[in-house]
């Protein structure tokens, strides 16, 4: 079973700053981590693939070169192979560029059964790009998908969450399948792993790599959607009181309602 993950790095929430003459997101290689729903989804590629030791998983991400320490962390966790999309002519691109400009990279690698990716980014929190990389390569999505076991090595079983609801599936590969975030726990680092990642270095594509790309359609003057503007949030201040005595009857009144998000 081939297995494609896509993973994006994205700068640490907490240390998000915006360009205000370009609109978007300033990337300091020293605040970048990979995406959190992206290592769930890998995590459950490597779990098939300690059920299914034949098979490979590969690691599709874009962005600049500096993310590639990132991408070799994928390759501590057991990625097989790594490869990095990177070429100055995709700055600026918005989901549907970077979407078209994932989908071409993969049509130009090698056939894959399943592809993987987590069903939203904590910088852009779109979630349309996986099932526009689904509609470029021409097959079927599932989303919000928090479990994957397989039945055999063409079928899978696959339970969807939407609010509270458990929706079970059998499909047929191929398929993309995008992952909630903290739908498993992501495995640790092993020590082969980690001293293979010291000296292995990602393959990286540029766009003249990619077959029948159309360079109109991806950066800045490709993509469909532009930010107008930012705005921080107002927040609201919150006061706190505290009751030092306070009667059995308040007690049970707080107690309720603790316990009504438990």
């Amino acid at each position: 079973m081939n297995i494609l993950v896509c993973v994006k790095q994205i700068v640490d929430p907490d240390k998000i700053e915006y360009n205000s003459t370009t609109k978007t997101i300033k990337r300091s290689s020293q605040h970048l981590m990979n995406n959190p729903a992206d290592l769930n989804a890998l995590e459950f590629a490597l779990r098939l693939k300690d059920i299914f030791p034949d098979s490979r998983v590969y690691t599709l991400s874009m962005g600049s070169l500096e993310c590639k320490e990132k991408v070799k962390e994928l390759i501590e966790l057991g990625v097989d192979e790594a490869i990095l999309l990177s070429d100055k002519r995709l700055a600026g691109s918005d989901a549907s560029a970077t979407s078209y400009a994932l989908s071409c990279a993969i049509e130009t690698l090698e056939r894959f059964d399943l592809i993987l990716c987590g069903d939203h980014s904590l910088d852009g929190e779109t979630s349309i790009v996986p099932p526009q990389i689904a509609e470029y390569l021409g097959i079927c999505h599932i989303a919000s998908v928090v479990d994957i076991k397989p039945k055999d090595k063409d079928t899978l079983e696959i339970v969807k969450k939407v609010e509270n609801i458990l929706a079970k599936f059998e499909v047929k590969l191929p398929m993309l399948l995008s992952v909630k975030k903290d739908s498993n726990f992501v495995r640790f680092p092993k020590l082969s792993f980690m001293i293979r990642a010291l000296s292995y270095e990602p393959k990286v594509l540029s766009l003249d790599d990619l077959r029948d790309i159309d360079v109109k359609r991806i950066g800045l003057e490709g993509s469909k959607t532009a930010v107008d503007d930012f705005e921080k949030e107002k927040m609201e201040s919150i006061s706190c009181k505290i009751y030092e005595q306070g009667s059995i009857s308040e007690i049970e009144c707080i107690a309720e309602v603790i316990l009504k998000f438990i």
